[in-house]
């Protein structure tokens, strides 16, 4: 009786450490394998992301809950495309150029490419694009969804900042800049000349005298024509 008492017991404690490590498995499987519950391919809507536990999460409340700044996405339309693939190894943290920044009529439009992280299927890690607008200065930023792991392949985007109705002043002292998600900012080499934005590179001709100016790193050089 005694032998049959001490059997059941050790069925018991057999079925008890089974069904414990099976609960620790599913466990791991849930935290680890399985997609989050708003992970890539739910439709999240617009301006809207996971966070990394898997909430959905939209608009100023993201900026809200990462860094509580003043950034804001009113009258911004913000897009972002695949430019090409890089290699493994690249550190895509300080990859960061202002290709093209042009204001017509009351919108003001600046495109970079941007390091960025994207899938086997070349598609951008999904992101929302904020602004700060200060006295003398404007500043961009994106904030990723990088909770699925599948976007882990360093690749180069092209993200575009569409202002709408930016009825701003821009003097001569004005700067667009862009900052990263580890705060790290970077200065657009743009020139303000007699009050329109000129890329790096651009010639123009000046309005007051027959001079012939080119932007240069942020600097007008004016020649005569």
């Amino acid at each position: 009786m005694k032998g049959r008492l001490y059997a059941n017991w050790l069925v018991i404690i057999t079925f008890f450490l089974f069904f414990s490590s099976l609960g620790i498995f599913l466990l791991y499987i849930q935290d680890n394998l399985v997609s989050k519950q708003c992970a890539y391919g739910d439709d999240l809507g617009i301006n809207c992301i996971c966070n990394s536990d898997g909430v959905k999460i939209c608009d100023e409340q993201i900026l809200k809950e990462s860094e509580g700044t003043n950034f804001t996405s009113n009258g911004l339309v913000y897009s972002f495309d695949f430019l090409n693939s890089l290699e493994i190894n690249s550190d895509i943290n300080q990859m960061v150029k202002f290709s093209d920044i042009s204001k017509v009529g009351t919108d003001l439009k600046v495109t970079l490419e941007i390091g960025s992280l994207c899938n086997s299927e070349n598609l951008v890690s999904p992101q929302m694009g904020f602004y700060r607008l200060e006295e003398d200065k404007l500043i961009l930023t994106v904030v990723s969804n990088l909770s699925n792991a599948s976007f882990n392949l360093p690749c180069k985007s092209e993200n575009v900042f569409n202002i709408k109705n930016f009825d701003v002043n821009i003097s001569s002292t004005f700067k667009i800049q862009y900052q990263d998600e580890y705060k790290n900012v970077y200065q657009a080499d743009t020139c303000i000349y007699q009050g329109y934005i000129r890329n790096n590179g651009d010639v123009y001709k000046s309005q007051q005298a027959d001079l012939i100016c080119r932007c240069e790193n942020g600097v007008s050089v004016c020649r005569e024509d």
